[in-house]
């Protein structure tokens, strides 16, 4: 009896260590608060969607490089571009995927002009990755990260 005590103990007990984020909307004004701070955390926003291919391909190497460096000045943050109306799939998503990011919804209109306002640059493509630190934007980057080195390297090569 004791054993299964004990055994349901440790089950319960992981099963809350890995909690699953859950996402919310954030409007544009709320993301640029969140994101350009002046600290030394280096804040990794990906942009991306539940529909998008490649989006969700290079999402487990934002998820385990967020593991490895969890407890560094360093903050992986996911900006869902998914319909407002979706934000259900989007947690269900999030639970079917173990993913413990701190993720949002973006809610800030007609994207033709946020996405000029984040970067004159950006084409609009997801997926698309900024760094942040010291109250700025760092770098911007418009494309998929086939690999977890990859993904690193532009962190290292851009901070």
């Amino acid at each position: 009896m004791r054993y299964i005590f004990l055994m349901l103990l440790f089950i319960s007990l992981s099963s809350t260590a890995q909690k699953n984020a859950v996402a919310d909307i954030f409007s544009l004004e709320q993301f640029q608060e969140r994101v350009v701070q002046d600290n030394d955390t280096v804040y990794v926003v990906n942009f991306w969607a539940t529909w998008c291919g490649p989006c969700v391909k290079e999402l487990p190497h934002f998820k385990t490089l967020a593991k490895e460096l969890q407890g560094k000045p360093i903050k992986f943050i996911l900006m869902s571009l998914d319909a407002i109306n979706n934000l259900a799939l989007v947690n269900t998503f999030l639970a079917k995927k173990k993913i413990s990011m701190e993720t949002h919804l973006l809610d800030a209109g007609d994207p033709n002009i946020w996405i000029n306002q984040l970067e004159p640059s950006w084409q609009g493509s997801i997926p698309a990755t900024f760094l942040y630190q010291k109250g700025r934007k760092l770098s911007f980057k418009e494309t998929y990260f086939s690999t977890k080195n990859d993904l690193a390297s532009y962190i290292i090569n851009h901070r």
